[in-house]
């Protein structure tokens, strides 16, 4: 998804849109599909202990909450006359292309593999004692 970001934004940034823009467009959504979209919801699901399940509500506000956050300030950097002056409405994505790979990043060291555990098990893994 972050390649397709940074794509995308480097073929706003040279003018040059087109089919390039438009196949990187789709597999943004195609990884998109297969992966943050539908994984956030069954790790949303596991990681909360079954006495706190409705700690989950806060979490998925957090997911609603971040969704606004990004409907709204994609117009506030695209419609910005001086960073279309400098980037011809590359910046944006380019903006995204890091949030995907800092929330990789995040993923890959904080969350852990919950892969054929029970909710138990998985549970077990959040009250270990910090070491």
């Amino acid at each position: 998804m972050a390649v397709a970001m940074l794509t995308i934004g480097f073929t706003f940034y040279t003018e040059n849109m087109g089919i390039t823009a438009l196949i990187f467009i789709l597999l943004y959504i195609a990884g998109f599909a297969m992966s943050w979209g539908p994984v956030m919801w069954v790790v949303l699901s596991e990681i909360f202990p079954n006495s706190i399940r409705g700690a989950m509500s806060i979490a998925t506000a957090t997911v609603w909450i971040t969704d606004l956050i990004i409907s709204w300030s994609f117009p506030v950097m695209d419609d910005n006359t001086w960073l279309t002056a400098q980037f011809h409405h590359g910046f944006a994505y380019w903006i995204y292309a890091i949030m995907c790979l800092m929330a990789a990043f995040f993923v890959w060291k904080m969350v852990p593999e919950t892969k054929g555990k029970t909710l138990e098990q998985i549970e077990k893994i959040w009250t270990k004692p910090a070491p």
